[in-house]
């Protein structure tokens, strides 16, 4: 009888065991990360939607900086950014420094701070902040899940 516990109690501390850390990110992975970064903010700086929405998963979510209700899903936020199928404005400046990448063979977490001039038809806005993207790999391709931004009150000129 004091066999059968030991080995039930040994069942169970083997199934509610830690499986240990899952492989980290390659060379490779986090070199697709930084590229995923610089295809989306080439994408903004050429005005271009599909290299824009192309970093997206079906299922992202955008929290933006100004504290309005996230964007579910890759048509709301294709909506809210592209509204009409085009831009309302251009971004003819944009910078992201990523501070640190991090995460497993297939999820990754990327953060650091941005710079974004986006014009208008009336104004120029600038706004120097942080970013959070979480990406998941599928099939070999990165694709962002979840990114947000935080930042101040833009500078705004006529």
């Amino acid at each position: 009888m004091r066999a059968s516990r030991l080995a039930l109690v040994s069942l169970l501390l083997a199934a509610c065991s830690n499986p240990g850390p899952a492989d980290s990110l390659s060379g490779a992975d986090e070199t697709a990360l930084r590229e995923l970064s610089s295809g989306y903010v080439q994408g903004w700086l050429k005005n271009d939607r599909s290299a824009v929405m192309g970093v997206m998963a079906p299922e992202a979510v955008f929290i933006p900086h100004d504290g309005v209700p996230p964007h579910i899903g890759y048509e709301a936020i294709d909506s809210f950014w592209f509204p009409g199928g085009k831009a309302v404005g251009v971004a003819p400046a944009y910078k992201q420094t990523i501070t640190a990448i991090t995460g497993t063979d297939d999820r990754a977490t990327l953060y650091g701070r941005f710079d974004l001039t986006w014009q208008d038809d009336k104004r120029r806005y600038n706004w120097i902040g942080n970013f959070l993207i979480n990406a998941r790999k599928d099939k070999d391709r990165w694709r962002v899940t979840h990114m947000m931004a935080s930042d101040e009150d833009p500078k705004v000129t006529e």
